[in-house]
Order: C-alpha cells, then structure tokens, then sequence
C-alpha cells in the first residue's frame, strides 16, 4: 500500500460523508417543505450543522500539503477546487427553503445536482485514478454510490408521498416507478461486479426487514396497487425506515473503501485480453475522432480505445429494417453514426409506442449488453442509417479491466433513464404546442444549421407518434407555430428570431445550448441546476 492510496482513500471517506449528510438535508428540505415549515423544522436545522461539520473536515484535510500532493495531476485545481467553492452556496439555498420561497422540486433538483451529483463524480473519478486499486472493486463501488444516491432520492420521494398523499397522483407514481427501476438497475449491477466480500459487507450492515420493507412498496406501486395497500407509512416513518437503511450503506461504504486500499498493493487480477481482429480498426478510421468525443468513449485511455474498436463493424441499414425485438438476447451494442433508429415497444391494441429517436451520436442497449439481461425494447431504423456495433461479450470482458469504460456506460444509462422520465413528463404534462416546440428546439441545437433552418429528418407520422399525438394534431399545432412566425414546410421549420423556441427550453436541452449561462439566455433559473455544474 502507496501513501497515495492512503490518502486518496481517506478523501474518499470525507468526500462520502458529506454526500451522506448532505443526502439526508435534502430530504428533511423536502418535508419542511411540503409541510410549510410545521414539521421537521428542527431536523433540518441539525441536519444544517451536519453537512457544515462533514465540510469542514473535508476542507480542513484538503488544506494539508500530503492531501494536494498524493492527489493526481490537475484534480486539485480542476475538480475539487471548484466543488470547495460550491458548497459556500449552500445556505443561499437554505435561506430560500426557510423562507419557503423554493418549490419541492427546486430544492431537490438544486440539493441533487448543484451538490450530490457532482461530488459522488468526483469520487468515482478519484477511485478510478488510483492506479493500485482493483477496477472490479472500482465499478462494484461505483455502482454503489449510485444506488445509495437512488435510494436516498426514494427517501425524499416517498416521504412526500406519504405526507402529501401524491401517491393518488398517477404522474408522481410513475416518477416514482422510474426511479425505482434505476435504483434497482445500479444494485444489480453492483451484486454483478462484486466481490462476495464486498455483497457481505452491505448485508451485513443493512437489515433485511428494512429490505424487505422497501421491497414491499416498491412492488406495490410498480404493480398498481390499491392505495389502501400503498399508504401503510406518515412521511416520517418512512424518511426514518429509509434513513435506517441509508445510515448502514454509509458504514458499508467505509468498509468497501478499506477494501480499495487494501488491495492497492496487490496486482489486479485483469482477464486476458479476446483475440484482436486485425483490420477492423483501420475500417473505422474516419470515425474515430467522432466516437472519441462520446461520452461513453471519451474517458478511456486511446490503447483501449483501440483495442475496444478492433472488435467493432460499420454496416448500413436500410429504412424499415428491424435491428432487434423485445426479449432477443443483447448481442451487440450499437452506436449511431447516420440516420435515426426508433426505439418502441408493441401494444396490446397492435399499436406502438415510440420511447426514443435516436440519431448520430447515440447508442443502443447499454444497459442490456451491461446487465448481460435479455432487450426491453424493440428498434427499428427509421432513415437510412450507418450503426457501429461491438458484440456484447467484449463490451463486458473491457468492463472488467477498465473503470473508465464502466462508469462512462453507467453514465450512458443514467442519463437514457433520465431522458425517458423526461419523455414521460413530456407527453403526460405538456401541451400539443410545448412538445412540438421542444422537440423543434432539440432538433435546432444538434443541427445548428448556419441560416436557422430546422429540418424534420423523418416523416410527420413517426414525429408525432414519438411526441404522443395524433398526425393531424402535429399538422395543427405547426399552424399555430406558422401563425406566430414561423416559415412552415413539408420538411423544414425556419424559426422568425434566433430566441422564439427557448420557452420550450429545459434542462437536459439547456446543457446542449452555447447561449446557456450567458446573458443572452432567457432562461437563466434551467442552467442554475443542470450538469454544467
């Protein structure tokens, strides 16, 4: 064991205990909230003091020379410099919730990405930068940061469930629901990649009745459940069953970082690399700066990039071609490079339901290859399109020996099962006209044509099935937006000022827009708590 992972080690305890006190903040915000300010009061005023302590400590250890210099190239300056500086913005939020000046989904969206998200990053980043330690325990621990976040989230949740009755509100429950199933997705993967003394570690600090409690409504609300059988819990009993929980995977935490340092001394136990096809690399030659600038590809190192490619084969497809069916097998793992694919599933009725288009830049079954679990969905192309696919047995065997490839995938889906929540949102709450206006506003960003011009880049009928309506409410609703300027053709849109589509913005599309946190942006309040912090 090296000094460095010693500290790196240490660091990773204070980084994990402020995420800790700061996870159990932001649900006691959420029931001062919803309560307006009659209960929990005095736990959020302790919980306060506790994430200022959790800071303090980490400040305090990251002022020591050691820390700084056992810390890799640049991360002091450029990652946990600016994270220092982010938590001085704190009690600004803590000032709008007392003053009940925050909506319930602005305090957590601004606790979950202005705070947690971007600290249990750095993490992940630092476990993966220390060269001794084992990138198996790496992604197994990753997997475990993101399943405690995910937890902590169904704590605040659930606790506004149960204190507000949201349950009766079929859109919160299949927020919930969504939620739910990434929380489970980032634990099987997590028992997937562990070590048995790592899966001991977490059961034995978590109860099973506590388990099995959070099992039970889980499976009552994906099943649709009576709300007689769902309400069972106040929010407070729930916020202190899941904190119960949530208290035992911070000791588990401590004990899988231990783990980490232990083995740094020790080499890690790599599978030998699968017999390279020669001349598979050379094919894609020209799309290898592109694929470089994914982000499930950025983070690996450009040997292993290589080697990942030298398995991979570029083929066109034809419109209408069928790639895949619910519950084949996941063979492969695909990359747009032209064209769009729809991804759908059948309805009983025969019909389908489109859940995402997807074009150049974005891929195709990354949790399914990652899970080794059978597809969910159906795809189809939709245009004429050029797919990159690597088989799915390489995908997991690089998984194994590279950490940078494990937690760019979990990020991939993290963010596929964040865009589908939001896809839901979208055809569930918002009018004809705001679906028809984001999705113009999507396709302006990614084009980005010199003139302005947005073109439609598939059939009318396909664009407004994925935006949950009919074909002729698509053609009205381009009507209302051709009265209100907008040259309306049979593929193109051209919008009459560079800004007349930003009320449509959101947060996901406001990381994508070069104009966000600028002072051109009218929407100043959607870049405040997106990824760009």
């Amino acid at each position: 064991m090296t000094e460095k992972t010693d500290l790196a080690g240490s660091l990773l305890n204070k980084l994990g205990e402020t995420v800790h006190q700061l996870q159990r903040e932001r649900g006691c915000a959420g029931l001062f909230l919803d309560s307006l300010g009659k209960i929990f009061a005095r736990q959020y005023d302790t919980q306060n003091g506790r994430v200022n302590d959790a800071v303090a400590e980490l400040r305090t250890f990251l002022a020591r020379d050691e820390a700084k210099k056992g810390l890799p190239n640049g991360f002091w300056s450029d990652r946990l410099m600016p994270l220092i500086n982010k938590f001085e913005q704190i009690d600004q939020t803590r000032d709008k919730i007392r003053l009940l000046a925050y909506r319930y989904t602005q305090a957590l969206n601004t606790y979950t990405f202005s705070f947690t998200v971007p600290t249990i990053d750095i993490m992940i980043e630092l476990a993966q930068r220390q060269e001794g330690y084992d990138s198996k325990l790496v992604s197994a621990y990753s997997n475990f940061l993101q399943w405690k976040e995910r937890l902590g989230m169904e704590r605040a949740l659930g606790a506004r469930g149960f204190h507000t009755y949201s349950f009766r509100n079929q859109e919160f429950c299949d927020r919930f629901v969504a939620l739910i199933a990434e929380q489970k997705a980032y634990f099987e993967t997590f028992k997937a990649l562990a070590s048995a003394d790592q899966i001991q570690i977490v059961e034995e600090h978590v109860e099973a009745g506590d388990f099995d409690a959070l099992a039970e409504v889980n499976t009552l609300l994906e099943d649709g459940a009576p709300l007689g059988e769902i309400e069972k819990y106040t929010g407070e009993a729930w916020f202190e069953l899941l904190s119960r929980m949530i208290d035992g995977l911070r000791e588990a935490e401590q004990k899988l970082v231990e783990g980490l340092v232990q083995t740094a001394a020790k080499p890690a136990n790599s599978p030998a690399p699968a017999t390279r096809q020669k001349g598979a690399v050379a094919q894609i030659t020209q799309y290898r700066p592109f694929l470089k600038s994914l982000p499930m590809l950025a983070a690996i190192d450009d040997h292993e990039l290589d080697e990942l490619l030298s398995f991979a084969q570029i083929r066109e497809y034809e419109k209408d071609k069928l790639l895949f069916l619910r519950d084949e097998p996941a063979t492969r793992l695909y990359v747009v490079l032209q064209g769009w694919v729809k991804v759908y599933n059948g309805l009983e009725t025969g019909e389908e339901a489109i859940l995402q288009m997807l074009g150049s830049g974005e891929t195709l079954l990354e949790a399914a290859v990652f899970l080794d679990v059978p597809t969910p969905v159906s795809a189809q192309v939709v245009e004429n399109a050029l797919l990159l696919s690597i088989p799915a047995p390489v995908i997991r065997q690089r998984i194994q020996s590279s950490p940078q490839l494990a937690v760019s995938m979990l990020n991939t889906v993290s963010l596929r099962s964040q865009r589908l929540v939001q896809q839901l949102e979208l055809s569930r709450l918002k009018t004809a006209q705001e679906r028809v206006g984001w999705f113009l506003l999507r396709l302006a960003l990614n084009q980005r044509t010199p003139d302005g011009t947005i073109y439609l880049p598939y059939e009318k009928s396909i664009i407004a099935s994925y935006l949950d309506m009919r074909p002729e409410t698509f053609s009205r609703t381009l009507q209302k937006f051709k009265q209100d300027g907008f040259e309306v053709s049979s593929d193109h849109v051209i919008a009459p000022d560079p800004f007349s589509l930003c009320e449509f913005c959101d947060v996901e599309l406001a990381i994508q827009c070069v104009r966000a946190s600028t002072e051109e942006c009218p929407r100043p309040e959607l870049s405040d708590i997106s990824f760009r912090n």
